[in-house]
């Protein structure tokens, strides 16, 4: 067994009671590329189970050789992220010490912390031999305490409320946020506080809410003071994507046992308490500024935001907005309308299309209390403003902000004037100087929480054609590249593009060629006639180009994204990346495709 599957599942069939206990000293000597090349959580859920298996039937502890498997990992593996492997040693020894105490309350514990992230969880062994391990400690509870989980409850309580049943979620995520706060995830409970100022809110329980937002404060005050403000220290609270195999986070705690936070923990903490504020002024003054501050407030930095339930959740409180959510689309935050930006560079927006997303953005940052993420913004587009329109008109325009950057921001602000000054507005840059200048604001802009940079792209010359374009429909508007097509798809194209998009998303996946789909084939999966789907197509083009014109330096042909003879499918010449987030109601957050989870 070199294999770490074949070692998972070895011990999965011991732990599950249907076969001998495998030698663990193997997995003990594991290095080299079956180890490596796995996937953190692979590595480290395995590691635990054989912690587990190690322990039953009366044997001794094996945690030294897996720490050292742990550190092997750590040190040679390019796929180890820092989040995940660091509690999971903790978990080796609190399960040892669960054993060595008789302690079956450690033992769920360890369940808890275990389920983190881990949609699967409760369908996989680890219940079945936790409640073997507690019984064999005479704990006689049965598996259902090593089943259900902060995380598994939460779940249910986002399918609740994602499904219009507020009522139901409610006490769920108040069992999740109690299981939370017992296990000191303290960034988590404070956001399970604003989930169930959320569901009050949806209800019309306005005192409720308010009463929740009063305990929300109060928890995090009494965090606050609890530790003390750790010096040059790793933040205990992560915020940002993380995947890891069916492992999926945005928000984590990296350690069991908190005994400091940083500044960065502190701002994560508050920042759900905002979140709750902002929305409970929402609703009683019917104040649509601060709903959408409250929306990107909580989403920013979440990259899959728009996947997971919580647009949909967003819409069903915005109906106590009225009238004035007419137009509401939950999945156009502020960190998606960065991203488009930064997307739209290659296709040379016009100067007037470029500042006003930048000041937009400028603007929503500020309100939700994201200033400097809002001046890093304005940054961003000042530097693709140069390559394209040239030096002197971005100067006249950033001018007017240059005060305020220089007192928030001002390394950012050296780095990008130097950005300026060495070339960068050349069609292709004369020397490396505009490089290393572009290079060194990069590496300041990383260590803030902002959409990945690829502001390298409008040093290239721009091609004839897009290459590397980017198709998505956030609901019922239509994105190419960063530029709106359509804020109302129409539904003979939304249909259209379902089904080509489900067969270039998996025809990536798989790793072959993307089908043509005969227009029979096309028209028998979307109910449409072929004539329909000509006509919308063309349509399509149409709308396309004169967006592109109106929006654009950029002579678009729309034909180069939905090809249309011999057959129809998204061509994968030019489309990089399909993105559909649907309108509709999620189903399940414990399906394959769930969004990044809380841990």
């Amino acid at each position: 067994m070199h294999v770490l599957p074949e070692i998972y599942r070895a011990l999965e069939a011991y732990a599950d009671g249907n076969g001998p206990r495998p030698g663990l000293e193997e997995l003990s000597r594991l290095s080299g590329p079956g180890l490596v090349q796995a996937d953190e959580h692979a590595v480290a859920r395995t590691l635990l189970l054989a912690a587990l298996c190690g322990r039953l039937d009366g044997n001794g502890s094996v945690a030294d050789g897996l720490l050292a498997v742990a550190r092997t990992y750590e040190e040679d593996s390019f796929l180890h992220t820092g989040r995940i492997m660091p509690r999971f040693k903790e978990l080796i020894g609190l399960l040892d010490r669960a054993v060595d105490d008789r302690d079956p309350r450690t033992l769920v514990e360890v369940a808890d912390h275990l389920s983190q992230g881990w949609s699967a969880y409760p369908d996989s062994v680890f219940p079945t031999a936790l409640a073997r391990l507690a019984a064999e400690l005479g704990f006689a509870g049965g598996i259902e305490p090593f089943t259900t989980s902060s995380f598994s409850v939460w779940c249910e309580a986002l399918d609740a409320a994602a499904d219009d049943r507020a009522e139901l979620a409610e006490p769920l995520f108040r069992d999740s946020l109690d299981r939370y706060r017992a296990y000191r995830y303290h960034a988590d409970a404070s956001w399970l506080f604003t989930d169930i100022v959320i569901v009050q809110l949806t209800l019309g329980q306005d005192d409720e809410a308010a009463a929740t937002v009063e305990e929300q404060r109060q928890y995090v005050s009494e965090v606050l003071a609890r530790y003390p403000l750790a010096e040059d220290a790793e933040p205990v609270f992560q915020l940002g994507d993380v995947q890891s195999g069916d492992y999926s986070t945005f928000v984590e705690s990296v350690t069991l046992r908190p005994q400091a936070l940083t500044e960065q923990d502190r701002a994560i903490l508050q920042r759900y308490l905002r979140t709750s504020e902002l929305l409970l002024s929402a609703c009683k003054y019917r104040a649509r500024h601060d709903f959408v501050a409250a929306l990107d407030l909580f989403s920013f930095g979440w990259m899959s935001f728009p996947a997971s339930p919580y647009p949909y959740i967003f819409q069903l409180l915005a109906r106590r907005l009225g009238d004035l959510a007419r137009d509401w689309n939950a999945q156009l935050t502020a960190y998606a309308g960065w991203h488009r930006m930064l997307r739209a560079s290659p296709v040379g927006p016009t100067s007037q299309h470029l500042i006003g997303s930048a000041l937009d953005l400028y603007e929503r940052l500020g309100r939700c209390g994201l200033g400097r993420q809002g001046d890093i913004a304005l940054l961003d587009a000042a530097i693709i403003h140069a390559r394209l329109h040239g030096k002197a008109p971005t100067v006249e325009w950033i001018g007017r902000y240059t005060k305020q950057l220089r007192g928030k921001v001002p390394d950012l602000l050296r780095a990008a004037v130097d950005c300026l000054q060495s070339g960068v507005d050349e069609p292709v840059p004369a020397d490396e100087a505009s490089r290393r200048a572009l290079a060194h604001y990069m590496g300041l802009r990383s260590r803030y929480a902002v959409p990945a940079p690829i502001l390298e792209r409008p040093l290239a010359k721009l091609p004839d054609q897009p290459v590397h374009v980017e198709v998505a429909l956030y609901g019922r508007l239509l994105s190419i590249e960063g530029i709106t097509v359509y804020e109302q798809t129409p539904d003979p194209l939304s249909d259209i593009l379902r089904v080509l998009g489900e067969e270039f998303t998996r025809s990536r996946s798989e790793g072959r060629d993307v089908p043509l789909l005969s227009a029979a084939e096309l028209s028998v999966r979307t109910g449409r006639t072929s004539a329909a789907l000509a006509q919308s197509v063309r349509r399509f083009r149409g709308v396309a180009q004169e967006r592109f014109r109106q929006a654009t330096t950029f002579t678009f042909d729309p034909g180069t994204v939905i090809q249309g003879r011999p057959g129809y499918r998204i061509n994968p010449a030019v489309v990089e990346s399909f993105l559909r987030f649907p309108a509709a109601r999620w189903t399940s957050v414990r399906s394959p495709s769930a969004p990044p989870h809380l841990n």
